[in-house]
């Protein structure tokens, strides 16, 4: 009887301590989770916080330009401490270079020339000018933030080595032009007098300009009316027989079908 009794406290012990264990290990997935969630909770919060200070920084070096614009004045704008924007951003170049990395340049980060091995590499040069003005136009955040690349910023101190960033990026873009010109004279498309490598450079120096231009010209009364016929006598100045009646023509007729009817200052409207 005594034995029965034994045995008895000790399945009733163990039931217990498995009974208690089963406790303490839901209240540890529990309390699991919930850490987990709280995690995943603070880094959306933290992701947030990062994203507003983005977005006030690239409206503040807008108004007010890079150089006047200081950390204290972005985290007011965006609602939180100077404290959190150094909490996510070392300096303000490193705000800028955030900032400047959300969206993808032309000249700087797209510089694919489409259709460039095709039978007229001309073509192909002349549909990457139409692109990347058609970008700056159609995106704001992409007009924004090129617009503070190349009308808000004094590129010194802390700033030069954006500097070599850019030239960097139009060596680039004027290695990638010289290789379609150079197809484009192998094929009989492009004057033989015309050295490619000249030739990409001054595509580059012709859209840089075009670009700022357009950027100042926020009335539309001076330059982007014209865009498409620029661009197109650009490209067709090196044709084989440029400078010709015939030439003019084709040049004028290929202006007159991109201002396409209900085009709204040389452009498409909506």
């Amino acid at each position: 009887m005594a034995a029965c009794k034994g045995v008895k406290k000790n399945t009733a012990r163990k039931s217990a301590a498995r009974a208690q264990d089963y406790i303490q290990s839901r209240v540890y997935v529990n309390s699991t989770a919930a850490g987990s969630l709280r995690v995943r909770r603070t880094k959306q919060e933290s992701e947030q916080t990062r994203q507003h200070i983005l977005d006030a920084a690239l409206r503040e070096f807008a108004r007010r330009g890079v150089t006047r614009t200081t950390l204290q004045r972005i985290a007011a704008a965006a609602g939180v401490t100077r404290g959190a924007v150094y909490w996510h951003f070392a300096n303000k170049r490193a705000l800028f270079r955030a900032m400047r990395d959300q969206v993808s340049l032309p000249l700087f980060d797209r510089t694919e020339l489409l259709g460039a091995d095709g039978p007229d590499p001309l073509r192909a040069v002349e549909r990457f000018l139409h692109s990347v003005v058609d970008q700056i136009e159609n995106d704001p955040q992409t007009r924004r933030t090129f617009e503070i690349m190349s009308l808000k910023c004094e590129y010194v101190d802390e700033f030069r080595t954006e500097l070599k960033r850019h030239a960097r990026s139009c060596r680039e873009l004027s290695s990638k032009l010289a290789l379609v010109y150079a197809r484009a004279r192998d094929s009989g498309a492009m004057r033989s007098d015309l050295s490619p490598e000249s030739a990409a450079l001054d595509t580059c120096v012709f859209i840089t300009g075009l670009l700022r231009l357009w950027l100042i010209d926020e009335s539309g009364g001076l330059l982007r009316p014209h865009v498409d016929e620029l661009i197109s006598n650009h490209v067709a100045s090196r044709r084989v027989g440029a400078g010709t009646p015939g030439a003019r023509a084709t040049r004028r007729s290929t202006s007159t079908q991109r201002r396409a009817p209900g085009a709204v200052n040389g452009r498409i409207g909506c």
